[in-house]
């Protein structure tokens, strides 16, 4: 059970490290508006993660196999990231005030990563591919235990993080200057758009095969 544990928490941890989108949006909002926003959305991503763990732990994927489903999300999903890349892209030709943070709209930063997690139907593969990890170390015949052990020590890793890269963007802002917060939320607004490209193309082509 404890490697079955630590095993799910280093692979979170290695999962958290990787570039994406929660990230991106994490850290222009916490750039913009201090650590509980980048809290915020890191948090919120956990619901997506949870939501997609849950499925692809107890075998529910089948459903998403239904074309209607996947391109649903995936539109869903690509407006969502052409959103936030235009926004970034507005707020790249502001300044911002980095001495202060907006308490203001918490909820809307949360919401915000949720929503990024939970419209990217592709989070369910690399679940699926996590769950085999389970067989791999022994367990042939899985009980629900081992599912949970795994479970709790993926999302308490993904907790951890979450308030660590807070705290990153958090001190690395203070040592930002307004030119550096515009370049990078002009980094952030052409990777968003980009994802939001790709997710249409790859939604269609999975709907085409």
């Amino acid at each position: 059970m404890e490697t079955l544990f630590f095993t799910a928490f280093a692979m979170s941890i290695s999962f958290a490290l990787q570039p994406g989108v929660i990230g991106f949006e994490a850290l222009r909002r916490g750039i913009s508006h201090g650590w509980s926003a980048a809290l915020n959305v890191e948090l919120g991503s956990l619901v997506g993660d949870a939501a997609w763990a849950v499925i692809a732990l107890l075998g529910a994927s089948i459903l998403f196999q239904n074309p209607v489903i996947t391109l649903g999300l995936g539109l869903f999903g690509c407006g969502l990231l052409l959103r936030f890349a235009w926004e970034a892209w507005q707020a790249s030709r502001s300044d911002v005030d980095f001495q202060a943070e907006n308490n203001t709209a918490q909820g809307n930063h949360f919401i915000a990563g949720a929503m990024l997690s939970l419209s990217n139907p592709q989070n369910i593969t690399a679940w699926l591919g996590m769950s085999g990890t389970i067989i791999g170390l022994g367990f042939l015949d899985p009980e629900p235990i081992h599912l949970v052990v795994f479970f709790a020590g993926f999302m308490i890793a993904q907790v951890c993080w979450c308030f660590f890269y807070a705290t990153v963007v958090e001190y690395g802002r203070r040592m930002l200057n307004q030119r550096v917060y515009r370049w990078i939320n002009v980094a952030c607004s052409v990777f968003l758009a980009y994802l939001g490209v790709s997710l249409f193309f790859q939604t269609v082509q999975m709907i085409v095969v």
